[in-house]
């Protein structure tokens, strides 16, 4: 059975459990999201996703966590729906972070929505002023595994990002990405379908 069946069945207890989760504190989700980073299969997928409905700015339907996903700053954090996360992926909202709807991210990358100013020129390096930039990941996109992305980053829908690939500041249209710096490399073929 598929993830998207399963989720539906289960969706009314889902409701009912985000509910009471809903008056807790979010100090004691935000404290015990490390400790539910190691526990394994699809009770811990399930626990994950209970936790990023309470922490999350928004987080739609249908969102898995694997082991070892590290995020911070959720509540500058919006979710679509059918979203995969894979193992030991990062995510920092400082500057926020959108992820659309069936998205896929592959294990180890890390999404970074903050950068250090270099123009200034006091100081140690580790204490220039932060810049805070929103990251949009569009509609049906894959990001592969050790992509890299940055600050004020912006992925069109229906994008593919290569393997370990730089993704710097800037709009991305529609298409197949690679290299360090990502550049465009060619389009997408169109599924020929409507949403899925």
């Amino acid at each position: 059975m598929a993830g998207r069946d399963v989720f539906a069945r289960a969706k009314p207890a889902i409701i009912a459990i985000t509910a009471v989760l809903g008056i807790l504190p979010r100090f004691l989700f935000n404290s015990t999201w490390p400790v539910l980073e190691l526990v394994p299969w699809k009770f811990g997928i399930a626990l994950r996703y209970l936790w990023a409905k309470r922490l999350a700015k928004s987080c739609g339907d249908n969102v898995v966590f694997e082991t070892g996903v590290r995020v911070t700053f959720w509540e500058h954090i919006e979710i679509g729906s059918n979203v995969s996360i894979f193992e030991t992926c990062y995510l920092d909202g400082k500057g926020g972070i959108v992820i659309g709807d069936n998205v896929s991210i592959a294990h180890q990358c890390s999404l970074i929505s903050f950068e250090f100013d270099a123009s200034v020129t006091e100081g140690q390096l580790k204490h220039r002023p932060m810049r805070k930039k929103k990251i949009v990941i569009g509609d049906d996109c894959l990001v592969f595994s050790g992509v890299r992305v940055f600050a004020g980053a912006e992925i069109a829908p229906r994008s593919i990002i290569a393997a370990n690939a730089v993704v710097k500041e800037g709009r991305y249209k529609p298409g197949l990405y690679a290299g360090m710096p990502a550049v465009w490399k060619k389009a997408v073929p169109s599924s020929g379908q409507g949403p899925h």
